[in-house]
């Protein structure tokens, strides 16, 4: 047996630096791209949403989009793990927990009941629970309610949207905050039909459509809707690159001062907004966290 038959992965890191390159190259040159046409947005400015005065104090345009191509990535992701994408399963969001394929797990009113655990309710850990390289290129399914999107773009018991957990852009690493990577790629809940804005990507790992987004949101601003997103998992990076788009700022992963990272990557494969019942009523699942078994 040879020594990449031995270690199936030793492949991928030795083309990981050949793959940051190209991805920084990218990033580069539409960060040059886009100071090149700063002063022609600030003449258009007046188009977005009322965010001309921002500009006119030289803040950026929330809609500045650094166009990230990861492609060699996404290739060398088919070519050395060819199995066909399967769903492993199913978890709902948590704020303040960790997600469980577990059937047995308690209700979400259950993990919330007083006493809090203070340090959860500040320092959650990440909700994509370790999972193995052999998991490599398959999807995980994940439901999220109107009230955690909301929780986000308010700030407001949103732990891991306060302390800023992503690193990356377009490709995440695994203890990055999922609604921060949705945000991260252009997902609103308030829709922005026609206009000037640049075509949206929101779902930027998946090659045959880079927004296959289904369903519709709500006309009226502030009806609830729940979205449910598949996540295409991804080996590591060497490094994950920090990027503002959309008022959100990524965090850098992998300089000089810190190692490699020690789980997976997953990019936004595909969303679904599925219009709530009742949607005059707040939305709690009965076993917020429980779910399907490994299929």
């Amino acid at each position: 047996m040879s020594v990449s038959e031995q270690d199936p992965n030793r492949a991928y890191r030795e083309t990981q630096s050949q793959i940051y390159r190209l991805q920084e190259t990218l990033l580069n040159s539409a960060r040059a791209k886009n100071k090149q046409e700063e002063g022609r947005q600030e003449s258009n400015n007046h188009f977005f949403l009322g965010l001309h005065e921002d500009s006119q104090k030289g803040k950026s345009s929330a809609f500045d989009m650094p166009d990230v191509n990861s492609h060699a990535v996404l290739a060398f992701t088919e070519k050395h793990y060819p199995n066909k994408p399967r769903n492993l399963g199913m978890l709902y969001y948590n704020r303040f927990k960790e997600g469980s394929f577990r059937e047995d797990c308690t209700s979400y009113s259950e993990r919330r009941k007083f006493p809090y655990d203070l340090y959860d309710s500040s320092m959650p850990p990440p909700f994509l629970p370790a999972i193995g390289v052999q998991t490599t290129n398959n999807i995980i399914t994940l439901k999220i309610t109107y009230e955690d999107i909301q929780a986000s773009f308010d700030n407001l018991e949103s732990p891991r949207t306060r302390n800023n957990e992503i690193w990356g852009c377009d490709i995440y690493s695994d203890d990055s905050d999922p609604i921060l990577a949705l945000r991260h790629c252009g997902f609103n809940p308030v829709a922005h039909p026609g206009g000037p804005f640049p075509k949206l990507k929101r779902t930027p790992v998946n090659m045959a459509n880079h927004d296959d987004v289904t369903g519709d949101l709500p006309l009226l601003k502030g009806t609830p809707f729940d979205v449910e997103v598949k996540l295409l998992l991804l080996p590591t990076l060497q490094k994950y690159p920090s990027v503002k788009r959309f008022d959100i700022v990524s965090r850098e992963w992998g300089s000089e001062e810190t190692v490699l990272h020690d789980g997976l990557s997953y990019g936004i494969y595909s969303i679904a907004i599925r219009q709530r019942l009742g949607s005059d009523k707040r939305h709690e699942p009965n076993g917020y966290i429980k779910n399907l078994k490994w299929t």
